[in-house]
């Protein structure tokens, strides 16, 4: 019989997160001690037995002041897509870890409960995943028209589909927050209750914890077109330098605290009681047939290189690695900003064309020609950012069996203002790099929307969904030549 232990329900999450077909890693914020509460903030989460509401593994984990009262943990032992359920609190105590109640045999009272499928093994032959980007908080078309659910409906479409598709995963791909817009965030409390307040709203909350979510950063994570220049710019006072670095350093703790800790960037220690170690923010995982490398585009860019870098050399070099690693696989890059087509600015606003890869074209060329030079195919870039949705194609002069593609998936909640199909490079050479030409493009769509992906060989399909669920696009691309 099991020892009833009460416990707090979660105050954010929990979060589904890295995946494999054996492993699962969930997160979950718990709490500020209140009296009579002990000193240390423990997590408790327990995989249940199929069916049962009987603890199959379980494990603590401490929560600690200096990530907000966040933390991840991990298990194994998994079978290939298989459902699982889960329950996960937290409680105050002035035991030792060591001390603790073993964990297994406990029945928790108060916590939240979630469900999650493990991921398909390695190697399956098909995928069906949802990506987007830019939950933006307005004011947006719905608002104006008095909706004010700030873009959280279109989650709840998300999970319906869910429900009847299946959906290996929940990929978002920058600015889960804007914490420059409407309040200008700067310290590490102000960044953490952006998050709080963004990954409550309850449709996405029920979402992440039931699919497994990816993430990455953009721009509006930090403030509006983050680059590192802003630490060492010359042109700026010591004072304005140390105010950047003082935001930044906020910034990407809070980002570590709610984006990393549940993903694959974060690297067990095996060291007692640390939760969040890690070394960079860029990170590869596979999930069926599929291969996924997600860049950090906002870390390690500086305009003021010569040439300019958007990657850090490591980063790049392991990017190629894996790019070779199996050239004829499915392989999905994550890029925050979009990889092409560019945009058509030019003065002042030249600085948003600049911000995406168009204002690095030593390394997209480089990167390009690694990928013509090495045979590698079937890769497709997968972006936000830019508020609308669009895919394209890009084919090589010198080699006619070079064939890559680009697909943005962006607002799942849009502004009142999004730019035009006639400001993105349709077709002709990609600026900059004279062997490239944009061939071809589709599925533009300015609403609250979101992609969804299905590789079924040798086809992938594009499906474009709005927020209340219509298929307003859809395209099958081959990815072979």
């Amino acid at each position: 019989m099991a020892l009833a232990f009460p416990v707090h329900p979660v105050t954010v999450g929990p979060i589904v997160g890295s995946t494999t077909d054996t492993t699962v890693r969930l997160w979950g914020r718990g709490a500020p001690s209140r009296p009579p509460g002990g000193r240390f903030c423990y997590g408790i989460a327990q995989i249940l037995k199929a069916g049962t509401t009987t603890p199959e593994q379980a494990t603590y984990f401490k929560l600690r002041a200096e990530d907000d009262f966040t933390g991840s943990v991990d298990f194994d032992g998994l079978r290939p897509a298989h459902a699982y359920a889960y329950r996960m609190g937290y409680f105050f105590s002035d035991v030792e870890q060591h001390l603790l109640a073993p964990p297994v045999g406990l029945e928790l009272q108060g916590a939240t409960a979630g469900a999650f499928r493990s991921a398909r093994a390695p190697g399956s032959p098909e995928l069906s995943f949802v990506f987007g980007s830019c939950r933006h908080p307005g004011p947006s078309e719905e608002e104006i028209v008095g909706l004010s659910n700030r873009g959280d409906r279109i989650f709840g479409t998300i999970l319906d589909q869910a429900d009847s598709i299946p959906t290996d995963l929940l990929l978002m791909v920058g600015d889960q927050i804007y914490a420059d817009v409407r309040r200008d965030a700067r310290t590490f409390e102000e960044y953490c209750d952006t998050y709080r307040r963004a990954f409550t709203q309850p449709l996405l909350r029920r979402l992440m914890s039931r699919v497994p979510t990816y993430m990455t950063m953009d721009d509006h994570e930090i403030v509006d077109n983050w680059s590192m220049d802003k630490l060492v710019d010359p042109g700026l006072s010591n004072e304005q330098r140390w105010a950047n670095r003082v935001r930044y350093l906020a910034a990407i703790e809070a980002y570590r605290c709610y984006q990393v800790v549940h993903g694959p960037a974060l690297e067990r220690r095996n060291t007692p009681g640390v939760t969040n170690a890690l070394t960079r923010y860029w990170y590869d995982f596979q999930v069926g047939p599929a291969r996924f490398f997600v860049l950090d585009t906002r870390t390690e860019r500086y305009h003021r290189a010569r040439p300019p870098q958007l990657l850090g050399p490591t980063q790049l070099e392991s990017l190629k690695h894996w790019l070779v690693k199996d050239p004829a696989g499915l392989k999905f890059v994550v890029s925050a900003v979009p990889f092409f087509p560019d945009v058509k600015l030019a003065g002042l606003a030249a600085v948003e064309r600049h911000d995406k890869w168009a204002g690095f074209l030593h390394q997209r060329q480089h990167l390009l020609d690694f990928i013509r030079d090495n045979n590698v195919r079937r890769v497709v870039f997968l972006s936000g950012d830019i508020h609308a949705s669009i895919w394209s194609e890009l084919l090589s002069k010198s080699r006619p069996d070079f064939r890559l593609y680009s697909i943005i998936s962006s607002a799942f909640a849009a502004p009142a203002f999004v730019p035009p199909e006639f400001m993105y490079e349709q077709s002709g050479v990609l600026d900059g790099q004279s062997d490239y030409v944009v061939s071809r493009h589709g599925g533009y769509v300015q609403l609250s929307n979101f992609t969804r992906l299905t590789w079924r060989e040798p086809v992938l399909r594009v499906e474009v969904f709005e927020r209340k669920g219509a298929r307003v696009q859809d395209a099958e691309l081959r990815l072979d030549p």
